[in-house]
């Protein structure tokens, strides 16, 4: 309808003054670091100081990454590619 815009049109706005959130910002939002709730997660199952460490840090990269993609796709899509 005239007057009203499209989500994509919405969505861009929002991306392009950075008011929507990317995943990383997202999950860091829950009063915790992303880092550390990985941490807490594997922590209930490994016990090993060393193995833990590098298996949150291999989840926490993991998550970046998706979170970045994530952002990519959000952009993607309010610029209608």
């Amino acid at each position: 309808m005239e007057g009203q815009i499209t989500l994509t049109e919405y969505l861009k706005t929002l991306i392009e003054d950075r008011k929507v959130w990317d995943l990383t910002t997202y999950i860091n939002s829950k009063g915790k670091a992303q880092y550390t709730q990985i941490k807490d997660i594997i922590a209930e199952y490994i016990e090993d100081e060393h193995l833990l460490d590098s298996l949150t840090n291999q989840v926490s990269v993991y998550v970046l990454r998706q979170g970045l993609g994530y952002m990519e796709y959000l952009r993607q899509q309010a610029k209608g590619e």
